[in-house]
């Protein structure tokens, strides 16, 4: 897995801009939060990219991830940050946290749950998880017209450090009804000479928008604030088409 290789993961991934995604967060708080935001919680958190940025701005940072390789490597990308990262190794489907949360969200379609059972038992945990008047963000989860057009356009190589990587993502559709979806993902490292490839599958359970606002709906502890597209609090999502990026947030009643 790339992700018992924590520095190719963050190669792979530094086309990102992490100051301005750091920024947007807090924009979302500081217009949506109905409570004083001191900590924030990240679902599958890897290398904890914000941590810094957001711990700057005034945040205590916590993170969850499942693999232990990646939240070592974050403490050690962090160890000498004023006040300490603290990482939790759990399942997104089904944890428990010491600490009430202000604030948590989730990065790049990241939610992988496989049925429904899964996604009431990870909103449940939210749900325990965060403060009243707590928001959560969902970035590219909730699925806008059909995964299978980001087959097009899904190879690109990117390098730092020395380190080339090469990857190519596509989608396979495994169950139409139950909105099943096989995600592969293979990637050709160059480190310096030294080459690698991982191949790596992963099946995730497709939230489609009217399922999402219906299933909000039915609960008590949570109520849906908007979502839009190309991360613009000014572009909201008024149909499913051309939907790029596609962010949500709900709070914690």
């Amino acid at each position: 897995m790339l992700y018992d290789y924590p520095e190719y993961y963050e190669t792979a991934f530094s086309f990102r801009n992490i100051e301005e995604e750091s920024r947007f967060l807090t924009k979302c708080i500081n217009r949506f939060s109905k409570i004083d935001v001191k900590n924030v919680f990240e679902i599958a958190c890897g290398n904890a990219p914000h941590a810094g940025l957001l711990q700057e701005m005034g945040y205590s940072y916590h993170g969850l991830d499942i693999n232990r390789n990646m939240l070592d490597y974050a403490a050690y990308l962090w160890k000498d940050l004023p006040n300490k990262v603290n990482l939790h190794e759990a399942s997104m489907v089904d944890f428990k946290y010491p600490i009430k949360q202000d604030f948590a969200y989730v990065m790049l379609g990241s939610l992988y749950l496989n049925d429904f059972d899964e996604i009431v038992s990870h909103f449940n945990s939210m749900s325990n998880l965060l403060n009243s008047g707590g928001l959560y963000f969902l970035d590219w989860c909730i699925q806008f017209g059909d995964p299978l057009a980001h087959n097009n356009n899904n190879r690109f190589v990117i390098e730092k450090d020395g380190i080339e990587v090469e990857s190519e993502f596509n989608i396979k559709l495994l169950d139409q009804e139950q909105q099943m979806y096989e995600e592969v993902w293979t990637i050709k490292i160059n480190d310096r000479g030294r080459r690698k490839q991982f191949n790596m599958v992963e099946r995730n359970k497709a939230i489609l928008p009217d399922q999402f606002l219906r299933f909000i709906k039915e609960r008590d502890d949570f109520e849906f604030i908007g979502w839009w597209k190309d991360w613009n609090l000014d572009n909201p999502i008024e149909d499913e088409n051309n939907v790029t990026r596609p962010i949500a947030l709900i709070r914690k009643r």
